[in-house]
């Protein structure tokens, strides 16, 4: 097959957690990696990273990306823009596409349009929904939800996580039941996978003798993050000795760029780890290749996803698969992923004292960590995207 996949809103090939870069970006990266492997081809339509130029990139002889410069800043001329360049590209160059898979609302409205021109099936992952960041964020975008109920109506069909968001799809959307499939995404367990903890802190220079806590996330307030920093501060007022004996990583977003700590969420952020005298604790050391990641899943003791709200929660599978001790918020796809007390530990999103309370327990006991971790690697051996690519390529030939 030879597939066009649209992502508008961010070039899922930019450095992880910076910008809107995140989850939707890895799951792009490793579904086309898993399909280029079984020799489909896949095009990767999107936006030109952050003050970079236009130009086509080669992945390998199956993937190439091709980047086009829109206004970004009134996103229905940019749509229309994004859309007339696709389809000059194609007509030049002869290009016959067998379907489009986009991903999000804006490259939804861009496939159907494209599916139209071009008379080719059209397969939509949304990620996340107006109406979720209504029902767990309070927050409203009308003008983002007609999008959504448009692209939910017309496209061929819909691929989404876990059943909860194929039922928030059909009762706050009135999507029809038997276009939308459920795939959860993989992990790559050639890479994410147990590690020596002493060998994995030694190569990351972090201290032998201190708990490690970890945080891995766009900082955006939807990820929950001033939420941890406060269990924390409140960690550290209640036991005299915490602030010696600990370190929070936090990793994501652009640090070096000055910003970043102008942005609003790392400011407020910022000011209460200075007004408790944590900046020898608590550090924020940016974004970092996939690559490097494995390893501060296995240096870490806890890893904590505090998030208001996750359609899956990428960054907890990658944990499991390191066998890492989890503590994640009870919401969205978390909850599929983790069973509380078998191979994690959930708590109430937004609830500190909650937070705290479990994040004491677990710092305390070794023995918990390392059973809830062993269960988490355990658990991610059904999470392979070998498979869901697989899974995923069947709805492609459905369609066909």
């Amino acid at each position: 097959m030879r597939i066009a996949l649209i992502s508008y809103w961010t070039c899922p090939f930019m450095r992880l957690g910076v910008f809107q870069s995140g989850g939707m970006g890895a799951y792009i990266q490793y579904l086309v990696s898993n399909l280029g492997q079984v020799g489909h081809q896949v095009d990767i339509y999107t936006r030109v990273h952050h003050g970079n130029e236009e130009k086509i990139v080669t992945i390998n002889q199956n993937i190439k990306v091709i980047h086009y410069s829109v206004n970004i800043k009134n996103h229905q001329s940019g749509l229309t823009e994004f859309t007339q360049r696709m389809i000059t590209r194609i007509k030049k160059e002869k290009i016959q596409y067998d379907l489009l898979h986009c991903h999000y609302y804006f490259s939804g409205m861009i496939g159907l349009e494209m599916s139209k021109i071009l008379n080719i099936p059209n397969v939509v992952n949304f990620h996340t929904t107006s109406a979720a960041k209504e029902k767990y964020l309070g927050i409203k975008d009308e003008v983002r939800k007609k999008m959504e109920f448009e692209v939910v109506r017309e496209t061929d069909a819909i691929i989404v996580n876990t059943d909860l968001e194929k039922n928030e799809l059909v009762e706050n959307y009135q999507a029809d039941p038997k276009k939308v499939y459920i795939v959860s995404p993989g992990v790559d367990h050639t890479l994410f996978k147990k590690k020596d903890q002493h060998l994995a802190r030694k190569k990351l220079r972090l201290p032998f003798n201190k708990k490690i806590i970890l945080f891995i996330g766009r900082i955006d307030p939807v990820k929950g993050l001033r939420y941890l920093v406060d269990a924390v501060v409140m960690l550290s007022l209640r036991y005299s000795s915490f602030a010696k004996n600990f370190r929070l990583i936090i990793i994501g977003g652009d640090n070096k760029n000055p910003s970043f700590w102008k942005n609003q969420e790392v400011a407020g952020i910022q000011k209460n780890i200075i007004s408790h005298n944590l900046q020898c604790c608590i550090k924020f050391i940016g974004s970092c290749s996939h690559k490097i990641l494995p390893y501060y899943y296995n240096a870490s003791d806890i890893v904590v996803m505090p998030s208001l709200y996750e359609s899956f929660g990428l960054v907890v599978v990658e944990a499991m698969a390191c066998e890492s001790c989890i503590l994640a918020s009870k919401v969205g796809g978390l909850k599929y992923l983790i069973q509380d007390g078998i191979n994690g530990i959930l708590f109430e999103s937004g609830n500190v004292v909650q937070l705290y309370q479990k994040l004491y327990l677990l710092i305390s006991n070794k023995k918990i960590r390392l059973k809830l971790g062993r269960n988490a690697g355990n658990s991610s051996q059904r999470y392979c995207w070998k498979y869901q690519t697989k899974k995923i390529i069947k709805i492609y030939q459905k369609l066909l």
